[in-house]
């Protein structure tokens, strides 16, 4: 029977190719919960941190290459996809001023918004040296974010653990971390789709 010993143990075992696909496959809970566990000394907190960054680095090359695609070309060019694309183009424009950076990174903290801006920005606007140069920066920020939080919430669930040594309690307070950073995520994409829309209207 697995143990939550034994499935941290496994993690501490391969923690380079558990953070990449993390960093590949996952999203901002993903990172939390290796920056939790890192926290907790079953994985080294700078092996999740490079190797998530690597994972997210090459997922938003590949998301970059599919807007680039005959395939994702065909798509935007349907009837009722080719008016959102357009309102999509409008908005980026007069919300980042044609700035590239500024929509990578505001659309990296916007649920739902870093994939479409990927694709529409790789199909537009940027060639692959500059993508990967921005991106580079954009996700090297990002991760520092994520991961820190991550990291001292960890740091918080170990000292409560060290008062109450028990497996619902643990649970129980990741589950309110995971929480809390939604929550805090939802806050953030909120005032940002709001400062967006703002500077649309200017």
């Amino acid at each position: 029977m697995l143990t939550l010993t034994t499935i941290l143990q496994f993690f501490g075992m391969y923690p380079s190719l558990i953070s990449f696909l993390g960093g590949v496959l996952g999203g901002e809970e993903t990172i939390i919960l290796l920056s939790v566990i890192a926290a907790h000394g079953y994985m080294n907190i700078w092996t999740v941190i490079i190797f998530c960054y690597l994972g997210i680095l090459a997922s938003d090359t590949v998301w970059y290459y599919i807007g680039k695609s005959s395939l994702f070309g065909w798509f935007v060019k349907r009837k009722g996809v080719s008016k959102a694309y357009y309102h999509l183009d409008r908005a980026l424009d007069r919300a980042t001023m044609g700035n590239d950076f500024q929509a990578l990174l505001a659309t990296k903290f916007l649920y739902g918004f870093r994939i479409i801006t990927i694709m529409y920005l790789s199909r537009e606007r940027m060639n692959l040296i500059k993508f990967v140069f921005y991106s580079a920066i954009v996700d090297a920020i990002w991760i520092s974010v994520v991961s820190s939080i991550g990291w001292f919430s960890g740091k918080g669930i170990k000292f409560a653990l060290l008062v109450s040594n028990n497996l619902i309690v643990s649970f129980a307070l990741l589950g309110i971390v995971l929480i809390v950073f939604v929550i805090l995520m939802g806050i953030i994409s909120n005032k940002l789709r709001k400062w967006l829309t703002k500077k649309q209207s200017l």
